[in-house]
């Protein structure tokens, strides 16, 4: 480190010194921040010297006594020395100014980054590889998106290299809730800490190279649904998640983002009007077929009652849709996930079953359609709680609770519970592009986490240590 004290002019006294060097002390900085705070101490020392020298010429020749009052002028060595204090107090300030300047900005910008993630860009430190994965997305072995501590992330080489999109001056959270569409297509949300009203809305439509930025009137975002670059749906909700109700409206954008329309809202109240959604439950999550109809799902503390809303008026109008409850399963409470479509006709919709009383896990069962969703048909119920789904088409898909594994190969007739390898453990998210290949998020305790790949269809998982650019 480069010694601060060498800077000092003859002019500082001994006094001067020790004061200047129990500063350096306190603020300890790298030679380079050293340097300049003691060239600007330097120039700031000589230009008050310099108008001291000038301050005193002046006063020697203009000090009288007042003999229409009687106030004495100070004496020309009362001048001089109320100088050389003002000069020395002002060179200390200055000094300890600039040292308290920096020291602050360090610590500024030092708690700005544990505490906020994607705030200046494409800064992303490749230092531990993908650490905290929130979300992932692959669209096919090569390309696919992820959401971590440092930003927004894609990569275009199966996931070995990631490179940071994050938009600059743009800060994402823990909360922040993705839509990963196509290899071009993203979306992100994140309720914003400045103001606790709003939520921050990010769109790309060409890899993210650009985004479109826009702020909604609604604190907390519950899952973000775009079926192409321009048409996207918003479900946010009004207070925090829990209880027997939740308050909730629809968004609505046409333009890729640039602007949100409301086009539902269901607020505090017993009874729900027609064609309205009901405050009672509490909301899963939004996905919409074409830009017509949708579905906005969730869960009800009743046992039996599916939590099912449908619309064909792009969220205008909405009516609640019921389902057959599948053999074999005692009465439960019903959690649907929002469906997915594979074509206009055929899709997919996720069901979990749990006990009321307890809230343990009973079964999961994945509900068909094959005619765009105006009926579902329950397949076969595995008897376990499966929350952590993935489905590849009508045909494949796996679901695990974080440890157990399970996959099916003829649209949830049948399923084979794995017995991945011991790394597969504390799993909270699956993402397989196709029948072999496959990634999993596992979360080691609540602040770290990393990505496992398999290529055998879920048999066997080796960790994935990729790199950040």
């Amino acid at each position: 480190m480069a010694d601060f004290e060498e800077h000092l002019p003859e002019t500082v006294d001994e006094q001067d010194q020790r004061l200047i060097h129990d500063l350096r002390l306190m603020y300890r900085t790298d030679d380079q921040k050293a340097h300049h705070l003691a060239r600007i101490q330097q120039r700031l020392s000589n230009s008050d010297i310099s108008k001291n020298a000038q301050s005193y010429r002046l006063t020697a020749n203009t000090q009288h006594i007042d003999a229409s009052n009687g106030n004495v002028k100070p004496s020309h060595a009362a001048i001089v020395q109320g100088r050389f204090w003002q000069h020395r107090l002002s060179m200390v300030a200055a000094v300890l100014f600039a040292a308290l300047l920096v020291s602050s900005l360090l610590l500024v910008l030092n708690r700005a980054h544990q505490s906020s993630i994607g705030t200046s860009g494409n800064t992303a430190k490749p230092a531990g590889g993908l650490n905290t994965v929130f979300s992932l997305h692959m669209i096919d072995t090569t390309t696919g998106w992820a959401l971590n501590e440092h930003g927004v992330l894609r990569t275009t080489d199966g996931g070995s290299h990631w490179k940071n999109v994050t938009p600059p001056s743009t800060i994402l959270t823990r909360e922040s809730i993705t839509d990963f569409l196509t290899a071009s297509i993203a979306s992100i949300a994140t309720p914003q800490t400045t103001n606790a009203q709003t939520t921050q809305v990010l769109h790309t439509a060409d890899g993210g190279q650009t985004w479109q930025r826009a702020t909604i009137q609604v604190p907390f975002p519950r899952q973000i649904s775009f079926i192409d670059s321009q048409h996207g749906w918003l479900l946010s909700s009004w207070q925090q998640p829990g209880g027997a109700a939740e308050p909730v409206s629809v968004f609505r954008t046409t333009d890729g983002g640039k602007v949100w329309m409301n086009v539902a809202t269901a607020l505090f109240s017993d009874a729900t009007p027609p064609g309205r959604l009901p405050y009672g439950g509490q909301k899963t999550g939004i996905r919409f077929r074409n830009t017509s109809t949708g579905w906005v799902t969730g869960t009800v503390t009743v046992n039996d009652l599916a939590w099912l809303y449908v619309t064909h008026d792009t969220g205008s109008t909405w009516n609640q849709q019921t389902l057959p409850l599948p053999s074999g399963v005692p009465s439960a409470q019903l959690s649907i996930i929002s469906p997915t479509f594979f074509s206009a006709t055929d899709g997919i919709l996720p069901v979990t079953f749990s006990d009321l009383v307890t809230g343990s896990g009973i079964a999961t069962d994945i509900y068909t359609t094959h005619d765009g969703g105006s009926s579902w048909q329950s397949s076969t119920p595995v008897h376990a709680a499966l929350s952590i789904l993935d489905v590849l088409d009508m045909q494949h898909g796996w679901a695990t609770d974080g440890t157990m594994l399970y996959s099916t190969s003829d649209g949830g007739q049948h399923w084979t519970k794995l017995s991945p390898s011991t790394s597969f453990k504390q799993v909270t998210h699956l993402n397989f592009v196709s029948s072999t290949v496959g990634w999993a998020i596992s979360r080691q305790g609540n602040s770290s986490s990393f990505l496992l790949k398999t290529i055998d269809g879920g048999q066997t998982w080796t960790p994935n240590s990729p790199t950040i650019s």
